[in-house]
């Protein structure tokens, strides 16, 4: 909820091809690394935007992760030797790749949590074999409207396998999935968000799973939890630890006031009200409204920043 993990997007690849996959067309199938919302070169890339996140720990994620493993290793080893050991990474996978070889490799690596999206019977004796490391192991997969008996089994075997973790998350629309869906016969809900009936299938399993008392713990993760917390307040935090003097923060973006210099604005920048780049000066809105200044940029809080609106 505080926004305190990046997501490092390690790959587009991917062996499954989930039709409900809502990953958008820059990324998927392609071979490329994101960390957050920024694409990324090299470790170094990596480590610094990590660091202006503010982050306390990384979701690895994809496409499979496990398709680049050497990649994911060296993530995980750099990472941990950077931030400690108490930063936090789990990483997302289908299992479907997953040995003995695998599981001690990122162990050995540092890694602290196995989240397992459960495809087949493969992925859940991948969920078998991680239980037997010192790892937190989780079971990831969304609820499917008129999904709800296939969940329950699901959740029962797990919970006899000793899974002590289930996440349901809201099915994502996208418009990479949309197609899909829609022929599948699903309608997306009134937030545009999601995909009707999905909520009420995962507080059905929830419900089921407190009446039969089973051992494990089960989280409902709503579409908009994302859009509406988790995004903004990871913005938030990268806001304050990049924020530039003459910047005014707001729930996840920046704003400035950026005009072309003229005399008796330049008077300005000696006492530090305002800033000049080139032929360009910068103040902080307040500023900017003092004076009667235009033209106030709203952007987000990336390096370099990305503009969103101009008023």
């Amino acid at each position: 909820m505080s926004g305190a993990k990046s997501v490092v997007f390690a790959t587009g690849l991917c062996s499954v091809g989930c039709y409900y996959c809502p990953i958008s067309p820059q990324r998927k199938s392609r071979d490329v690394v994101y960390v957050n919302d920024v694409a990324v070169e090299s470790l170094r890339d990596l480590v610094e935007e990590v660091a202006a996140s503010m982050s306390e720990g990384v979701g690895i994620t994809g496409g499979e992760p496990l398709l680049v493993l050497d990649r994911v290793l060296e993530v995980i080893k750099v990472l941990k030797d950077v931030f400690g050991s108490r930063f936090h990474v789990h990483l997302y996978t289908s299992g479907v790749g997953l040995t003995e070889e695998i599981m001690g490799r990122l162990v050995g690596a540092g890694l602290d949590e196995l989240r397992v999206h459960v495809v087949s019977d493969r992925s859940l004796e991948a969920v078998e074999l991680a239980l037997d490391y010192p790892v937190d192991v989780v079971v990831e997969n969304p609820a499917i409207p008129s999904d709800s008996e296939r969940l329950k089994n699901l959740v029962s075997t797990l919970s006899s396998l000793g899974v002590k973790y289930v996440n349901l998350n809201e099915l994502e629309v996208s418009e990479l999935n949309f197609d899909l869906l829609s022929l599948k016969g699903f309608r997306v809900s009134s937030s545009g968000r999601s995909v009707e009936g999905s909520r009420e299938v995962a507080l059905e399993v929830l419900k089921w799973v407190e009446e039969a008392g089973l051992g494990l713990s089960v989280h409902y993760c709503p579409a908009l939890y994302k859009d509406a917390y988790q995004y903004p307040r990871r913005l938030l935090r990268r806001a304050l630890a990049t924020r530039r003097v003459f910047e005014e923060l707001g729930y996840g973006l920046v704003k400035w006031v950026e005009v072309e210099c003229y005399e008796e604005l330049e008077k300005l920048v000696p006492v530090g009200l305002v800033f000049k780049f080139g032929s360009t000066c910068f103040t902080h809105p307040r500023v900017g409204a003092s004076l009667e200044l235009g033209r106030v940029v709203e952007a987000l809080p990336l390096t370099p920043r990305k503009a969103l609106n101009e008023y």
